[in-house]
């Protein structure tokens, strides 16, 4: 196949390949974003798969070969990176046998689980302040109820109850997620 008949990117690469390094300003502008996208996707950190990617693309193009579109090409060289970077992020078992708590702070790997923490934050901001204020002590402080009533100035019948009707706000609005 003619050099004529690939795709732009193709062509730019080919151009990259043999020398013409000004050709690959214009390849980085016109796929930086793709990578992000796909890095995001598949949970790794955006910024740095797209630079790790065009770096690898630049360090193998003397050994470039259109078997296929660029784009492709570039994409299985971004997705192996996100797939390397995040199997060098799962978590760690300390001596004890217990997880690194610093591994638990990487980003989920599955857009789906990701996806739900997001609906679950929004839903939890849209409640009244005192219930939002009572799940964030209880659920993301990790506080007992005793110590969210002590916290909030509450008896603690107060403060379960406070929580029962946030859980039910949370679950009508999760509901509502779900049926949309």
């Amino acid at each position: 196949m003619i050099a004529a008949a690939y795709d732009l990117d193709t062509r730019l690469m080919l151009g990259v390949r043999d020398g013409d390094t000004a050709a690959f300003e214009p390849l980085l502008q016109r796929n930086y974003g793709r990578v992000m996208k796909l890095a995001r996707r598949m949970g790794a950190e955006p910024e740095d798969a797209a630079q790790e990617t065009f770096l690898r693309v630049y360090q193998a193009r003397d050994r470039y070969e259109p078997r296929r579109r660029f784009n492709a090409y570039l994409m299985r060289i971004a997705a192996n990176h996100c797939i390397s970077s995040q199997r060098r992020r799962r978590p760690h078992l300390t001596e004890r046998g217990e997880v690194d708590p610093i591994t638990l702070e990487q980003p989920v790997a599955s857009l789906l689980d990701r996806e739900l923490k997001d609906r679950v934050r929004a839903a939890v901001d849209r409640l009244p302040a005192r219930q939002r204020a009572a799940v964030r002590l209880r659920r993301f402080e990790g506080l007992s109820q005793e110590q969210v009533a002590e916290r909030l100035g509450l008896s603690v019948a107060a403060a379960k109850s406070l929580l029962h009707r946030a859980r039910q706000g949370l679950k009508d609005m999760l509901e509502t997620f779900e049926a949309g």
